[in-house]
């Protein structure tokens, strides 16, 4: 979907290769401004060159604090696509006295520019992103975020790889000057395709003393904790990767030995893992924001952080005479490891931003939106500014102490994520699982309400049937489970994450079966789904049992509709009775075919306990006449 939207989608693409050509000229101008100083050893302001590049960097970012604030209520004030003209217009200007300052080596006005080029930027990140869900449907978010994030990584690779590279080349700043402003005229040519918003609240008053409204909308930020957080989140993400990018030469340099080919090498896989996690995340998600990614993704993240930790210091110690360029790296041990490490650990940061900003932009009212993400750029550049203090601090212990600090860090915050969002990540886990191990089909899925709460009744087949409807259902589903399964050693501490609700029969106890029906009551207030094995365990057999009538208990109290469910296939699995065992056997293959079939919602009024039963018997294959003996001999004992 994300491809459509750049290239076929008259919606987005003008957007899209808008903010493309924004990021591109950013980077392309910074790289070869610091290029420019460390090559030709400029000195300003009693100040070397080895000072002047990370200058550059604090300028470039200083804005953002400044203007983010004031640019979310002009963003929020007027039609956001005439606003976006407009800053696109004035990238035009600021690059013609950039090309200026490039041709006639004025290094002082050089430096004005990228102060201008980041007060640009500033103005246009709420625009960026504020105005994405009015382009594109709901379901369309996730995809949209990805290819603006791809977009992003891949025009700073390409940026910081070419303005790096035009120095070397016979009249540069002919090359280097027609670029910056083509590039420019070309993102406003882009910018005047952008579809036409309406202003969200013309009431609101800009406020230009810029420092005032840059209190008021990080306090604005705070209003809606869920948002709050997810900020939060993203701008962990944004102290790891400037932490990451800013140790990247001489990780490769001091530590892997390698020569600036080596460090670029590294530096476009570090990109291209990026945009790669940013699809994949797309296509994880199923048109919808999966919020329970992020957690999983921060692990994930972590591991490979771990295991850089590693490779970095088990690498041989090399002098700068014995820099390795590209193929001889390649000879040496773990040289192949330390790039996957990278590698991995961005698709995995593709997977760990992709869903949290579309879901500040899902949760923040629209009048509002501009604002809220004038705010994240605030608190983002502020994590940016500690990771290189964080850096500069921990740097003197050695590159593979900085890594092994930030891995431990990104531990702690997958942890907290996870607390935050355990549902949505185990139900990201149980998609996973399923999916490798199982060919999963699903029939009826179109029939799964979209909002409320809802009963799912199904058969039980296996042990991992619970699994597999976790994986299914794109929201997170709470099952009535035995209380003997319940309180099993550890049991209460995972199943509580997943508000599973214990149940037991009269003869076993009173109280707990009360308050199961007090705690079902509970979370169908709240929305949730509802997950019942009506059967009341699993079969022995491979036949079903006959329907126990606690759902029409549930339904008195809390009319809500029921969905049938049938599991097809997984009878003859490891995790079934079949052959009288669980586990210990052979497995028949190494993914069944499983075919899940959903029933059209019944009204609970219209609920029977016979008809859901047959229902569901005739949604199996495997289910025959002889179940009616079956359940004769069973009521007879």
């Amino acid at each position: 979907m994300a491809k459509n939207l750049i290239f076929g989608d008259r919606r987005f693409w003008p957007l899209f290769w808008t903010q493309f050509l924004g990021a591109l000229n950013d980077n392309f101008f910074k790289n070869a401004l610091v290029m420019l100083i460390t090559y030709k050893s400029v000195s300003l302001w009693n100040l070397a060159p080895a000072m002047l590049v990370p200058l550059a960097g604090g300028i470039f970012i200083f804005p953002f604090f400044i203007f983010s604030a004031t640019g979310g209520q002009i963003a929020d004030r007027y039609g956001k696509h005439t606003v976006i003209q407009i800053v696109k217009f004035l990238e035009i200007v600021i690059m013609v006295a950039g090309s200026i300052g490039i041709y006639f080596e004025l290094y002082q006005t050089l430096f004005v520019v990228l102060f201008c080029m980041g007060a640009q930027s500033a103005f246009f990140g709420p625009l960026k992103y504020g105005i994405i869900p009015f382009l594109v449907e709901e379901d369309e978010l996730v995809a949209a975020n990805a290819a603006v994030s791809a977009g992003t990584f891949i025009a700073i690779l390409m940026g910081t790889i070419v303005g790096g590279s035009f120095i070397e080349l016979p009249f540069f700043d002919t090359l280097l000057t027609t670029g910056l402003i083509g590039m420019a005229i070309i993102g406003f040519i882009a910018s005047l395709k952008v579809e036409k918003v309406p202003p969200v609240d013309p009431s609101i008053k800009v406020d230009y003393s810029f420092l005032k409204p840059t209190w008021e909308i990080l306090k604005m930020t705070k209003k809606n904790r869920d948002v709050f957080l997810t900020i939060m989140g993203i701008s962990w993400f944004w102290f790891l990767g400037a932490a990451i990018l800013s140790i990247l030469p001489p990780l490769v340099k001091d530590v892997f030995g390698g020569k600036p080919e080596v460090a670029t090498t590294f530096l476009a896989v570090f990109t291209i893992g990026m945009g790669i996690g940013s699809f994949l995340t797309e296509r994880i998600s199923r048109h919808q924001i999966e919020i329970g990614v992020v957690p999983i993704s921060a692990l994930f993240m972590s591991l490979f952080l771990f295991d850089l930790v590693w490779v970095s210091s088990h690498w041989p110690v090399f002098i700068d005479s014995q820099l390795l360029g590209l193929a001889d790296y390649f000879k040496m041990d773990n040289s192949v490891r330390a790039l996957f490490d990278l590698f991995m650990m961005s698709i995995f940061g593709g997977g760990y931003i992709v869903p949290q900003m579309s879901y500040v932009q899902w949760k923040s009212p629209r009048e509002e939106l501009s604002r809220m993400i004038a705010g994240n750029n605030i608190i983002n550049s502020l994590f940016m500014v500690l990771a290189a203090v964080a850096v500069m601090v921990l740097v003197k212990f050695g590159i593979p102490t900085v890594i092994f600090v930030l891995s431990i860090s990104n531990f702690i915050v997958s942890f907290i994520l996870y607390a935050l969002h355990s549902e949505q990540s185990l139900r990201i886990w149980a998609f996973l699982l399923t999916h490798i191990f199982y060919k999963v089909e699903v029939r009826g899925e179109e029939n799964i309400p979209k909002t409320g709460s809802f009963i799912v009744a199904c058969n039980h087949v296996s042990f991992v049937d619970w699994l597999l409807l976790m994986g299914i259902l794109k929201r997170p589903i709470r099952f009535v489970i035995d209380w003997n399964y319940y309180y099993v050693p550890m049991g209460p501490f995972w199943f509580k994450q997943a508000k599973l609700v214990p149940i037991a029969t009269k003869k076993e106890s009173v109280e707990i079966l009360e308050k199961a029906f007090d705690n079902i009551h509970n979370h169908i207030n709240e929305g949730a789904i509802l997950g019942i094995f009506p059967e009341g365990w699993i079969t022995r057999n491979g036949q079903m049992r006959k329907f126990q009538p606690g759902i029409h208990k549930i339904l008195k109290r809390d009319p809500v509709p029921v969905v049938m469910v049938g599991i097809d296939g997984l009878w003859g699995s490891i995790f079934s009775y079949e052959g009288g065992r669980v586990l210990f056997k052979f497995p028949k293959s190494l993914r069944k075919h499983v075919i899940i079939q959903i029933s059209k919602p019944i009204a609970p009024q219209e609920y029977d306990s016979k008809k859901a039963e047959d229902i569901v018997r005739g949604f199996v294959s495997h289910y025959t006449e002889a179940h009616e003996q079956i359940e004769s001999e069973e009521g007879a004992t």
